[in-house]
């Protein structure tokens, strides 16, 4: 009893210790700028977490000139009831010549006799070239294009069909006083399947970056994946940003009020465009394997079962995992033959993918139930799954190997003999207890002249003229019905308004659930597809231009078209811009339904 105890304190002493080590970790980290320009001054901040410091041994800053320092500050914040205290040693620094220098490691003494490093850091300075844009010109606010602009940039520009790409929308200001970006638009992505990123914290406010030899100071506004739809050339056209600027007033030279209470300032608007991009997306080679279907990237497969013998009517799991990076959602369920006398069941798919600079990383894994119905050997044949590979440019076959399964008699079938349909009434005579008494016949009794036949009669030849009437205009019907549904465009045209009103019933949905994104999406879409469906156009083939001259074509007053490209410009507008409020949700539903009815009324 006194050992349990014993234990049991030992044990409350360890998770106490875990605790408060998990608590008050300890760090020493440093931050500075990764490149800065020749004179200008920069700081450098060392910062303790969680002990108390000694001493700090500062690295000598032999590549650059210390001003001041260090500064010395203290703060302390609780997250979930997790305390953090931390000291922080602050460098005022200008750097004096051009190059890449390294500064070494700090170094800090604790009072309990040890010490910790922080890390060593790079700096780059360059010689930063001059705004292009003067003082005055600022102050009226004629901005430069090369001091402020709008980019999309993509993390690599040789492409295949299918492959994941991201795009990337920066804004770079080079000494231009930005405060705010009021709204910003993604460019139309026809031909593209599409996938939102989360933009990093460190990335979504500005930092510094070298561009063409200059220090700009530049923040992501928007960044997605990019699945490729088709081969050939396909523009992007361009993104849009609302920015504010604040800038200096011109001064007075005569006014006292200036001189005293310095410059005043104000905020300008400004909108940015960014250049269109034109992308030469590659096809796949020919002679693609009969198991390919799109999938791009670098894969594994793996094949397992849970056993390999067993009973009868007895379930039995079997999976196959596709892992690795690349093009997710073209991994469909791969071909499996199971034996004639399995029951198999729809597999349940598991996602497990995360984004990253290749695309999606991880693995999707269709798990089965299968039940063997009689005993007996049993092979399961090799799973094939084809991929392209686009690093090597080449297909990529993956097969898994065969698996044997040996099935005993179920000793409770007996017991359990399925259930079949047996007929109420059996092909045995009826038999007559007695030909004396015979049951008496009630109701209407149907007779006919002793004699009579149907065939040839005038009953006969009007049932035959009914039947060959119908038949031909069941022949017509179907001509007709056939022809229509040969015609792509007319079928499309007929189901445009019903897809349409399905999708904005989905979109209803994610409105009562407040789900922003998802409702303008879903309402994008359905406009979207109702066009294309209406004007038997591609995906590809969809943009602002070409469905206005569509239309137009189709001489639909100039006021639909209006607000059908105003709804698809707000909805495109809220997916990306800061959250809206209900109302604005239920305007948006309300003018896509009275845009999509209006053009129905037309044609």
């Amino acid at each position: 009893m006194n050992n349990y105890s014993y234990n049991k304190k030992i044990l409350f002493c360890v998770l106490i210790l875990l605790f408060a080590t998990g608590i008050y970790a300890q760090k020493f980290t440093v931050k500075a700028p990764s490149i800065v320009a020749v004179n200008s001054k920069f700081q450098i901040v060392y910062t303790v977490e969680n002990a108390k410091v000694e001493s700090l041994m500062p690295p000598l800053f032999s590549d650059f000139t210390v001003i001041a320092g260090p500064a010395q500050s203290f703060s302390s914040y609780n997250v979930n009831g997790n305390v953090t205290e931390s000291v922080s040693f602050t460098y005022f620094v200008q750097a004096t010549k051009e190059g890449i220098f390294e500064i070494p490691a700090a170094e800090v003494k604790l009072p309990d006799g040890t010490s910790m490093k922080s890390e060593k850091i790079s700096i780059e300075v360059i010689k930063d070239a001059p705004k292009s844009g003067t003082q005055t010109n600022i102050q009226s606010g004629d901005i430069s294009a090369d001091d402020l602009f709008l980019k999309m940039e993509f993390n690599r520009q040789s492409i295949y069909k299918g492959e994941p790409v991201i795009l990337t929308i920066k804004l770079y200001s080079h000494d231009v006083p930005v405060t705010a970006v009021r709204s910003f638009k993604m460019p139309t992505l026809a031909g593209f399947d599409t996938q939102q990123l989360q933009v990093p914290a460190n990335e979504s406010t500005f930092r510094q970056q070298k561009y063409n030899n200059r220090i700009y100071n530049v923040v992501v506004l928007g960044r997605l994946m990019l699945y490729p739809l088709r081969a050939g050339e396909i523009r992007l056209d361009q993104a849009e940003a609302d920015v504010k600027i604040q800038i200096q007033q011109q001064s007075r030279s005569n006014d006292i009020f200036d001189m005293f209470m310095g410059p005043s300032y104000k905020t300008i608007t400004k909108i940015l465009k960014s250049p269109t991009v034109l992308l030469n997306i590659k096809d796949f080679p020919a002679g693609a394997p009969t198991s390919f279907n799109g999938a791009t990237g670098n894969f594994t497969m793996n094949a397992k079962i849970d056993k390999t013998s067993g009973m009868a009517n007895q379930p039995i799991s079997y999976s196959i995992t596709i892992a690795g990076t690349g093009n997710f959602k073209q991994v469909n369920e791969p071909l499996v033959v199971f034996p004639d006398k399995f029951d198999k069941y729809d597999p349940k798919v598991k996602d497990n993918t995360s984004p990253s600079n290749a695309g999606n990383s991880g693995s999707k894994k269709f798990d089965y139930v299968i039940i063997p119905r009689s005993a007996g050997e049993f092979d399961i044949p090799p799973v094939t799954f084809s991929y392209f590979d686009t690093q090597k440019g080449a297909y990529v076959t993956l097969k898994s190997d065969p698996i044997h399964l040996s099935i005993e008699k179920d000793p409770n079938s007996a017991n359990h003999q399925p259930i079949t349909s047996q007929p109420l009434v059996t092909g045995k005579r009826v038999e007559h207890l007695g030909n004396d008494i015979l049951f008496i016949q009630t109701g209407a009794l149907t007779l006919k002249p002793i004699g009579y036949v149907f065939f040839g009669s005038a009953r006969f030849w009007l049932l035959l003229t009914v039947i060959i009437v119908c038949f031909v205009i069941a022949c017509f019907v179907l001509r007709k019905v056939t022809k229509n549904r040969q015609n792509t465009a007319l079928m499309r045209n007929k189901k445009a308004n019903k897809v349409a009103v399905n999708r904005l019933k989905q979109s209803a949905k994610y409105l009562k659930a407040n789900n922003r994104t998802a409702f303008y999406e879903e309402v994008s879409k359905a406009v979207w597809g109702y066009l294309g469906d209406k004007l038997n156009m591609q995906s590809s083939e969809l943009s602002r231009d070409n469905v206005q001259e569509k239309l137009s074509a189709q001489n639909v007053p100039q006021e639909i078209i209006d607000s059908l490209i105003a709804v698809i410009d707000n909805c495109e507008y809220a997916r990306y811009a800061p959250g809206s409020n209900r109302e604005g949700m239920e305007e948006a539903y309300n003018e896509a339904v009275k845009a999509i009815s209006k053009l129905e009324n037309l044609f």
